[in-house]
């Protein structure tokens, strides 16, 4: 598959550069000649050329036609003077066919143009290191596959491509960087990029599985790659960053972290184990990526998303889900594993974030907006639209403070909090925003139900030092209207000397404070913990205690001289802790 097209490109008419330092394309006395030379002694659309000597060709107000194009140490600029120069190339182009050469190509200028024709490939870097710059809107095309970063089958070579100030890059077939080399793609300053697909570490799956690495970044306002289907990570390591207002349109599916399992070209015997690739994708400081779906390590590749600084992921025009698997991660605001501090959130435009897996599926929420403003919503913002949570997705509130205003089905778990020094705040919008799974409560952890809501369904809960809990009572009591109402149980694991905070708002509301009774919490399965003597109480007005009244936690309120019945209610409380099942001993 790589090396279709040099067979013919041997077998015509050769012309090698021979000058040093820089000359122009139209020298005929720096060209030295194997077979028929044209009429004109420069080359034609039957010629191949060779360039290994570390000299530069120059070619400006002129437009010429080569059969193929081969590079070795040397440097070749398509650029305007007068007029443009234009390059079209009709066979195979090789940028640094062999290994520890260095080539450069520049294609500089409105209206200059290297056009490669055909369906032979582009590959730059192939063993060596090649770097082609596509500037001030000059333009590249091909019709046959772009290799950046092709690499041997050691792994070497390196391939880089730079799309900047309105240079555009524009190919209708197969676009790869880092097949077994290492390819990067730098789209800045209004640069535009337009293929069919994207293989970032591409396919790998020739007879030794050598896995590329390959890194992409658009960034700044006016830059884009325009893309269909994409893969990051594709069977070796692979990375893109959006950034700065830059953008990356697909037009069709994208995957992070994937693999290849197909037969090995050119192998003997059994194929080789399956490789998988490793992928991350972060999309920061407005820049903005589209897909119609994105699946995060859901095929055994590993896979990173990283939304942060507004930047701004689109499925399908809001309608999509983004499915992040047992080897996927997605993060909105900073990684926890590599950024010292969170990050401002970023924007999730899509109708749902599932879990693609049995285990491990993860969105963390590590995140710099403390202030209650960042909703899970397809603007970030409180009357956007909701993101639904759904399948075995479990998420991690690490930072900062979300409100969910939706209804959630994700049935993996929800964690609050757990790192030190670092507040985090779950806020519950809807009744079914907590979905069915566990919820734990862990250290600088807040879970608040918010004060507009009446009812709060979850699975289990399980507190733990240090954690909190945010209601607004109700200041009628009662023992129907609990705020928070567990189909599973709900436990604690406190360390002597920790307290579960219970922050509690409206208590001025509350008509008569020595009567005081409200179930604000009822378990179904039951209470496996004394938990009562853990509560301390934050409250805008004093008075508030916990009590236990079987499967559920009571609020009551202290008064100067207490009524019998409120003695008996305490004294029955107290009884019932004893017999409650203990963690273990079920």
């Amino acid at each position: 598959m790589v090396y279709v097209g040099l067979s013919l490109q041997a077998a015509a008419q050769t012309a090698t550069w021979n000058g040093t330092g820089s000359g122009l394309w139209t020298e005929t006395a720096k060209w030295s000649w194997t077979g028929t030379v044209p009429g004109t002694a420069l080359p034609d659309a039957a010629t191949s050329i060779i360039l290994s000597n570390g000299g530069t060709i120059s070619l400006k107000d002129s437009t010429q036609s080569i059969l193929g194009l081969t590079m070795n140490n040397g440097r070749l600029e398509v650029t305007k003077e007068s007029t443009a120069g234009i390059l079209g190339v009709g066979g195979a182009i090789i940028f640094s066919s062999n290994a520890g050469t260095s080539s450069s190509i520049l294609v500089d200028g409105l209206g200059s143009e290297l056009n490669k024709t055909g369906t032979t490939q582009l590959h730059l870097g192939s063993s060596g290191t090649a770097t082609m710059t596509v500037s001030n809107q000059g333009k590249v095309t091909s019709s046959g596959t772009i290799h950046v970063g092709l690499g041997n089958s050691a792994g070497v070579g390196t391939g880089i491509l730079n799309v900047n100030t309105q240079g555009q890059l524009i190919t209708t077939s197969t676009f790869i960087l880092g097949y077994r080399g290492n390819g990067s793609m730098n789209v800045e300053s209004g640069g535009f990029v337009k293929s069919p697909n994207g293989f970032i570490a591409g396919y790998g799956q020739d007879a030794n599985r050598v896995q590329g690495t390959a890194a992409v970044k658009v960034s700044g306002t006016g830059s884009k790659w325009e893309v269909g289907i994409l893969y990051v990570g594709h069977t070796g390591t692979g990375s893109m960053t959006v950034e700065d207002n830059g953008v990356v349109a697909g037009s069709s599916t994208a995957a992070i972290g994937f693999y290849n399992a197909g037969n090995a070209t050119g192998a003997t015997g059994p194929p080789p184990l399956t490789k998988y690739g490793t992928g991350t994708v972060t999309v920061k400081t407005s820049g903005q990526w589209q897909s119609t779906a994105v699946s995060i390590g859901t095929t055994g590749g590993t896979g990173t998303l990283n939304v942060a600084s507004q930047g701004r992921v689109n499925v399908n025009g809001g309608t999509g889900t983004i499915t992040v698997g047992s080897t996927g991660v997605m993060n909105i605001g900073g990684n926890p594993l590599l950024d010292a501090a969170p990050l401002a959130p970023g924007i999730v435009f899509a109708g749902a974030i599932s879990g693609g897996g049995f285990f491990g599926t993860a969105l963390n929420l590590y995140h710099s907006d403390f202030s209650g403003g960042y909703h899970l919503t397809k603007s970030g913002l409180s009357n956007g639209e909701h993101v639904a949570l759904t399948s075995t997705l479990n998420l991690n509130v690490l930072s900062g403070s979300t409100t969910l205003i939706g209804a959630n089905s994700l049935s993996g778990a929800i964690t609050v909090g757990g790192l030190a020094e670092t507040p985090a705040r779950l806020v519950a919008r809807h009744s079914q925003a907590l979905g069915t799974g566990q919820i734990t409560v862990k250290e600088n952890g807040t879970l608040e139900i918010a004060p507009t809501l009446s009812m709060a369904l979850m699975g289990t809960l399980s507190l733990e030092g240090g954690g909190a809990l945010s209601l607004k009572v109700n200041p009628a009591g009662g023992e129907f209207a609990p705020r928070l109402n567990l189909s599973g149980w709900l436990d604690a694991l406190v360390d002597e000397g920790e307290k579960i905070t219970l922050y509690l708002s409206g208590g001025s509301a509350i008509e008569n404070p020595e009567l005081y009774d409200w179930t604000f919490l009822t378990a179904q399965q039951g209470i496996y913990a004394d938990v009562t003597h853990l509560f301390e109480v934050v409250s805008d007005v004093p008075g508030f205690y916990v009590f236990q009244r079987e499967d559920s936690l009571v609020l009551g309120m202290t008064s100067l001289v207490p009524e019998p019945g409120r003695l008996f209610l305490c004294g029955l409380g107290l009884s019932c802790l004893v017999l409650r099942r203990r963690r273990g001993g079920i």
